[in-house]
């Protein structure tokens, strides 16, 4: 099966930016602004995986200084319609070099990592790592592998058995269950 990003495409990015810290997504989010107070010293981030700036509002929220980085443009544009203030890039390939290194005391990432295959997570990671200030922190939220075979507060997986038998690379479907769009989301096993 081949993979497709399913968040480069307009109808999705709309369902997308309808949804709200509720259900596991207040889950993922509750306890970020503790890790962050805890660990981050500095006010500049970078929000690597924008989308729509669901989490760069956050982070703003939070009081950071924040940069939105998204390889999605119909999310950008959500994100910049919903923000008109907000710093939204578009980084093609996720090709940092218009950032300067050594930049940002953060850089968060929420499920981001989920749709990326093993070796260009370990790029990213690595360029993102440039990114930082000396004492600079990453924070990635991701899905645990028992997302792909149970059903959550806003994720299904019951028209995707063949998710048990996933292998770290392969493609797996979960179904968005707090937006209207139902069609699969392929993330990458890991």
């Amino acid at each position: 099966m081949n993979f497709v990003n399913c968040y480069e495409d307009a109808s999705r990015s709309e369902a997308y930016s309808t949804l709200e810290f509720a259900n596991t997504y207040y889950l993922a989010y509750r306890d970020l602004p503790a890790i962050i107070s805890e660990h981050v010293t500095g006010t500049r981030a970078l929000d690597f995986g924008c989308g729509t700036g669901r989490s760069t509002r956050f982070l703003e929220k939070l009081g950071f200084n924040v940069t939105g980085v998204d390889i999605s443009e119909d999310m950008l544009r959500i994100a910049r319609a919903t923000d008109a203030s907000g710093d939204y890039r578009l980084v093609p390939g996720d090709n940092f070099d218009e950032l300067a290194a050594g930049t940002f005391n953060l850089v968060l990432s929420v499920f981001t990592f989920d749709n990326i295959a093993g070796a260009t997570k370990t790029r990213i990671f690595r360029d993102l790592g440039r990114l930082l200030t000396p004492n600079g922190t990453i924070v990635s939220v991701v899905s645990s592998p028992e997302i792909y075979t149970h059903e959550w507060a806003s994720f299904s997986t019951k028209d995707f058995p063949e998710n048990a038998s996933a292998r770290c690379g392969d493609v797996v479907c979960t179904v968005i269950t707090d937006i209207q769009d139902g069609r699969a989301v392929e993330d990458i096993f890991w």
